[in-house]
């Protein structure tokens, strides 16, 4: 588990509600589409548990096309 887990997990357990993170991916998706990948896969596995939710904002048209896993 990496350190934000483990404080979502610290947060849940204090509050009773899950932890949200917020992260703007115009330049993930750009420049690291793996890594976009890798923290949609992340943030499936957090809300299947209910961990934390993940938001993933952009100001770009290459992120939903990245996201829905087509060529940028």
């Amino acid at each position: 588990m990496c350190e934000f887990e483990l404080a979502a997990a610290r947060y849940k357990a204090r509050h009773g509600i899950c932890a949200v993170l917020i992260d703007n991916t115009n330049t993930i998706a750009q420049y690291h589409p793996r890594l976009l990948c890798m923290l949609q896969g992340m943030a499936k596995m957090a809300a299947d548990k209910e961990l934390y939710k993940a938001i993933f904002v952009a100001s770009d048209g290459g992120v939903p096309v990245a996201m829905k896993g087509e060529s940028v």
